[in-house]
Protein backbone atom coordinates (compact mmCIF):
# COMPACT_ATOMS: atom_id res chain seq x y z
CA UNK A 1 0.00 0.00 0.00
CA UNK A 2 1.43 3.38 -0.90
CA UNK A 3 0.39 6.71 0.53
CA UNK A 4 0.32 9.24 -2.29
CA UNK A 5 2.74 12.13 -1.90
CA UNK A 6 2.49 14.85 -4.55
CA UNK A 7 5.99 16.21 -4.08
CA UNK A 8 9.29 14.69 -3.08
CA UNK A 9 10.00 17.72 -0.88
CA UNK A 10 6.67 17.47 0.94
CA UNK A 11 6.45 15.43 4.13
CA UNK A 12 3.85 12.72 4.38
CA UNK A 13 2.11 14.93 6.93
CA UNK A 14 1.21 17.56 4.34
CA UNK A 15 -2.38 18.78 4.81
CA UNK A 16 -3.47 17.53 1.38
CA UNK A 17 -2.36 14.05 2.43
CA UNK A 18 -4.74 13.77 5.39
CA UNK A 19 -7.54 12.07 3.48
CA UNK A 20 -5.10 9.60 1.89
CA UNK A 21 -3.88 8.48 5.31
CA UNK A 22 -7.40 8.50 6.73
CA UNK A 23 -8.84 6.55 3.79
CA UNK A 24 -6.09 3.92 4.04
CA UNK A 25 -6.49 3.52 7.81
CA UNK A 26 -10.25 3.18 7.50
CA UNK A 27 -9.93 0.73 4.61
CA UNK A 28 -7.63 -1.44 6.73
CA UNK A 29 -10.38 -1.53 9.35
CA UNK A 30 -13.00 -2.44 6.75
CA UNK A 31 -14.67 0.98 7.00
CA UNK A 32 -15.90 2.90 3.97
CA UNK A 33 -15.25 6.59 4.54
CA UNK A 34 -17.73 7.72 1.90
CA UNK A 35 -20.51 5.39 3.03
CA UNK A 36 -20.16 6.49 6.64
CA UNK A 37 -19.91 10.12 5.58
CA UNK A 38 -23.22 9.86 3.71
CA UNK A 39 -24.94 8.70 6.92
CA UNK A 40 -23.00 10.58 9.58
CA UNK A 41 -21.20 13.65 8.25
CA UNK A 42 -20.61 15.04 11.75
CA UNK A 43 -18.62 11.98 12.85
CA UNK A 44 -16.48 12.01 9.71
CA UNK A 45 -15.87 15.76 10.07
CA UNK A 46 -14.62 15.13 13.62
CA UNK A 47 -12.40 12.27 12.46
CA UNK A 48 -10.95 14.42 9.66
CA UNK A 49 -10.32 17.31 12.05
CA UNK A 50 -8.51 15.09 14.56
CA UNK A 51 -6.50 13.45 11.76
CA UNK A 52 -5.54 16.78 10.23
CA UNK A 53 -4.37 18.13 13.61
CA UNK A 54 -2.62 14.93 14.68
CA UNK A 55 1.08 15.22 15.39
CA UNK A 56 1.59 11.54 14.55
CA UNK A 57 0.45 11.50 10.91
CA UNK A 58 3.97 10.75 9.71
CA UNK A 59 4.16 7.74 12.05
CA UNK A 60 0.73 6.65 10.84
CA UNK A 61 1.82 6.84 7.20
CA UNK A 62 4.98 4.85 7.99
CA UNK A 63 2.95 2.24 9.90
CA UNK A 64 0.54 1.91 6.98
CA UNK A 65 3.46 1.40 4.59
CA UNK A 66 5.36 -1.00 6.85
CA UNK A 67 2.62 -3.20 8.33
CA UNK A 68 -0.93 -1.87 8.07
CA UNK A 69 -2.28 -4.69 10.25
CA UNK A 70 -0.02 -3.88 13.22
CA UNK A 71 -2.26 -2.51 15.99
CA UNK A 72 0.43 -0.12 17.27
CA UNK A 73 -1.38 2.79 15.59
CA UNK A 74 -4.20 2.57 18.14
CA UNK A 75 -1.81 3.71 20.87
CA UNK A 76 -1.22 7.11 19.28
CA UNK A 77 -4.24 7.66 17.02
CA UNK A 78 -6.71 10.26 18.31
CA UNK A 79 -9.41 8.50 16.29
CA UNK A 80 -8.82 4.95 17.54
CA UNK A 81 -11.82 4.94 19.90
CA UNK A 82 -14.10 6.30 17.17
CA UNK A 83 -12.75 3.80 14.63
CA UNK A 84 -13.33 0.93 17.06
CA UNK A 85 -16.90 2.10 17.68
CA UNK A 86 -17.57 2.46 13.96
CA UNK A 87 -16.12 -0.98 13.30
CA UNK A 88 -18.49 -2.50 15.87
CA UNK A 89 -21.50 -0.68 14.40
CA UNK A 90 -20.47 -1.20 10.78
CA UNK A 91 -20.21 -4.99 11.13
Amino acid sequence: MHIRNNSSTRKSTAPDNTDDILYCRMAMLGLDLHAIESHDRETIDGIRRRCKNCEDREACAVDLERDPNNPVWAAYCPNSRTFNSLTEVWW
